[in-house]
């Protein structure tokens, strides 16, 4: 059910380093290694995917057209003709690279036709190298990070009523809807699933829809009264269409949390805040219920 080679081990290790060092201070006061360690990592898992085959060269177009323009969108001197060209790339790039339309990369699968119980949908998962460059460059060009214990007990301190309430409200529905029910269970598989879900699921998910398009439309709507609340939730519901493959009943959920996660985010300014929320409500979900749903749902 579960098949992780060397290769896989290897590579994927060193892009969850990368992916890990985005949690590391990014003040002025910070050093350049602390700074910028993510990039170093990055290029070790580059390496090590083109020797083992997770990578073609035609990877290399696609890793450097994002990684510049996402760097180019964070110099606010630069023209705005510039800017706005920087953009339209990463957003193009970006969805190529979230829906896996884009040549050069050979994601392992390593979770096969998992059922965790007789009544749930059969689980598969892969590790997918071309999503998390989306969250390294937007994550760590575009992105603050937090920089001390007093900064995350603030964020924390400010989540929590909006976790609450999004953990509460979605699993409601989830069950009201028929799509899950309580079915507490313990496997030694999440620690496997843990690590795919934090590095190349919600990481990656929150750095486009929250990092990149909320904030965004954040900026582009400022001048609109509660514009910030119409960009929450347009965010929201391109989140939730993005999940269309589940059927309307998990886009409308995820549409539910994507408000979730937009709140998180907006209302502590910290991407640390929205990253936490989805990954304890997929948490939560994958430990009490029916993961990742009832076939009877379908």
């Amino acid at each position: 059910m579960v098949q992780i080679s060397f290769e896989t081990y290897l590579t994927y290790g060193l892009l969850t380093l990368a992916l890990s060092s985005l949690g590391l201070p990014s003040t002025s006061q910070s050093g350049w290694l602390t700074r910028y360690a993510w990039i170093l990592f990055l290029v070790f898992a580059i390496i090590t995917g083109l020797i083992f085959k997770v990578l073609q060269p035609i990877s290399w177009v696609w890793i450097a057209l994002l990684g510049s323009t996402s760097w180019t969108l964070t110099h606010q001197r630069l023209r705005l003709v510039f800017r706005a060209i920087s953009f339209i790339i990463v957003l193009l790039v970006s969805i190529g690279l979230l829906t896996h339309q884009l040549p050069g990369f050979a994601n392992p699968e390593i979770i096969t036709g998992l059922k965790l119980s007789n009544d749930a949908l059969p689980y598969d998962k892969y590790l997918n190298f071309d999503s998390a460059l989306v969250g390294l460059f937007i994550l760590g060009f575009g992105q603050n990070r937090l920089s001390g214990f007093s900064e995350w007990g603030v964020m924390l301190k400010k989540m929590m009523p909006i976790l609450a309430l999004t953990l509460v409200v979605v699993m409601l529905l989830s069950l009201a809807l028929g799509y899950v029910h309580w079915q507490p269970k313990w496997t030694p598989v999440f620690y496997v699933w843990i690590w795919g879900n934090l590095f190349f699921t919600c990481m990656i998910e929150e750095a486009f829809f929250r990092g990149f398009i909320q904030k965004f439309l954040v900026l582009c709507l400022s001048k609109i009264r509660n514009g910030h609340i119409f960009a929450i939730v347009i965010t929201a519901t391109v989140f939730g269409l993005a999940h269309y493959v589940g059927g309307p009943k998990y886009i409308f959920l995820a549409t539910v949390a994507g408000v979730g996660y937009g709140c998180a985010y907006h209302f502590t300014q910290r991407i640390e805040a929205s990253i936490l929320t989805h990954l304890t409500l997929n948490s939560l979900h994958f430990i009490f219920f029916t993961y990742p749903a009832l076939a009877a749902a379908f």
